[in-house]
């Protein structure tokens, strides 16, 4: 007899449920928020930083596509 509790994380992008996307979504918003915020502090920290030319030297670059990335719920 052979037990094991070995989950296919394959299988769990099929859970479609309204809480599921609800926590999904509300996940997702959180972790863009608390980037967000740390990033503008980051740039606060450095606003008065110049080039020799003048520029500021700590600039935000471009935004890149989202990209997947795995969480507890999926």
């Amino acid at each position: 007899m052979e037990t094991t509790n070995i989950v296919d994380f394959a299988r769990r992008d099929g859970i479609t449920d309204a809480l599921t996307d609800l926590l999904r979504t509300g996940a997702q918003q959180l972790i863009a928020t608390a980037v967000e915020a740390e990033l503008a502090g980051y740039l606060a920290q450095f606003s008065d930083l110049r080039t020799e030319a003048g520029h500021a030297a700590v600039v935000r670059n471009g935004h890149h596509p989202t990209r997947p990335f795995q969480t507890g719920i999926g």
